[in-house]
């Protein structure tokens, strides 16, 4: 576990709150580009409509890459009680 001072916490978990929102967001737009490009193709995959298919299977391999390129690379173990703290009830 990481000995972090409180600016640097701080920082960290400003990195993780704006990476995890990248991959909220182009988790939001492979799913909705691929649902509105793949619409009214005619095409199907494992008997569904292939914009259904490719746009839902899609974005949970994509939701499951980011995730573990989050863990792998952004996210630090450290403790966020201040030990600075004092008296706490």
């Amino acid at each position: 576990m990481k000995k972090l001072s409180k600016q640097e916490k701080h920082e960290q978990c400003m990195k993780e709150i704006k990476s995890t929102l990248l991959v909220v967001a182009l988790c939001c737009l492979w799913h909705i580009s691929t649902a509105f490009l793949l619409n009214g193709t005619g095409l199907t995959f494992l008997g569904m409509p292939a914009w259904l298919s490719v746009s839902v299977f899609g974005t949970i391999i994509l939701a499951l890459l980011g995730v573990w390129f989050l863990l792998k690379f952004v996210f630090v173990d450290f403790e966020y009680d201040d030990e600075e703290g004092g008296d706490q009830l």
